[in-house]
């Protein structure tokens, strides 16, 4: 076989690798964020925590790994919005004024009978602090 020959098997071979692992990676399942252990926390805990020491917090509270910490945070209800993808979320009180706690629900599983000043009970997954402390993928705790 002649050098380019070689070369183009090579390089079909690897975007052959690369597209099996990569289409495994994309269909992988999530892990839901009611199975398991779930760290126990208060919006107004959880905000105050990133508030205070956020190196702290994302060690405590963000997983290193998809799914490998969850947190179940409880709070009052201070706005109900949808993001540019449709999904629905909260804002929980905290002892801030403008930010909060913001849960992003996963499509479907949003609280139906969710109003302003109601207290919830979510499980989902800390991404740490952007203004809000945002927590996604959602579910509520029955």
């Amino acid at each position: 076989m002649s050098k380019i020959s070689v070369l183009l098997i090579s390089i079909l071979i690897i975007l052959g690798v690369g597209g099996v692992i990569g289409y495994k990676m994309w269909n992988k399942p999530f892990k839901d964020p009611l199975q398991g252990d779930a760290i126990k926390v208060t919006a107004m805990l959880l905000f105050n925590d990133f508030s205070a020491n956020e190196a702290a917090a994302q060690k405590k509270y963000v997983p290193e790994k998809l799914g490998d910490k969850k947190v179940e945070v409880t709070g009052e209800i201070k706005d109900i919005e949808k993001n540019d993808d449709d999904e629905t979320y909260y804002i929980l009180k905290t002892t801030d004024e403008i930010f909060g706690v913001k849960c992003v629900m996963d499509k479907g599983h949003e609280i139906t009978n969710a109003k302003i000043g109601n207290n919830i009970t979510v499980r989902g997954f800390c991404d740490g602090l952007n203004s809000d402390v945002i927590v996604n993928r959602c579910k509520p705790v029955k």
